[in-house]
């Protein structure tokens, strides 16, 4: 009597998760649109950063002395 090995199904071949990098990739590629690269959209841009890093650095100082008022 001879024994025969019984016959094995096909594992079904599932891919590995997308990682974030690759999904933010196809969003760039498919759904968002190309940044803008004109010379007036950067001094706008740089302009609003300014402004923004300046509201931001007075509201840390403002902060800053209160909380140094308060500890003293």
């Amino acid at each position: 009597m001879s024994i025969t090995p019984h016959p094995r199904r096909p594992v079904p071949v599932r891919p590995t998760p997308a990682s974030g990098r690759e999904l933010l990739a196809v969003l760039r590629i498919t759904a968002l649109p190309t940044p803008r690269r004109d010379l007036e959209h950067a001094l706008h841009w740089s302009a609003w950063r300014r402004h923004h890093r300046h509201q931001a650095t007075e509201a840390h100082r403002r902060w800053n002395n209160i909380t140094a008022a308060a500890t003293t």
